[in-house]
């Protein structure tokens, strides 16, 4: 699913360089993605929250989609480990989807 939604993201927003799947430390139905996207404003000093997209609510297949947008120099940040994203998520294990 979570390669699915990179596709999807990509192919809808062409401001979107990468999608970054983060597995480690989610919940068994959640999926958590890191958007790295060229059209959004600079944003250096604030919060990264993440957007949460519940989908299928109420089916066997729920799950809940977090995805945090951030600028390339966001993501630079987040890299070398000046920038943290939101807690409970890590880097450690992440699958790029460019």
């Amino acid at each position: 699913m979570a390669r699915w939604y990179a596709e999807q993201h990509l192919k809808a927003d062409p401001g979107i360089l990468s999608v970054h799947y983060l597995p480690r430390g989610a919940a068994e139905r959640d999926i958590r993605l890191v958007e790295v996207n060229t059209l959004l404003g600079n944003r250096t000093d604030d919060a990264l929250e993440p957007i949460d997209f519940g989908v299928d609510l109420g089916m066997d297949s729920e799950h809940r989609l977090l995805v945090v947008d951030v600028t390339p120099e966001q993501w630079e940040r987040v890299t070398s480990g000046e920038f943290r994203l939101p807690d409970g998520w890590s880097l450690d294990g992440a699958v790029p989807f460019p």
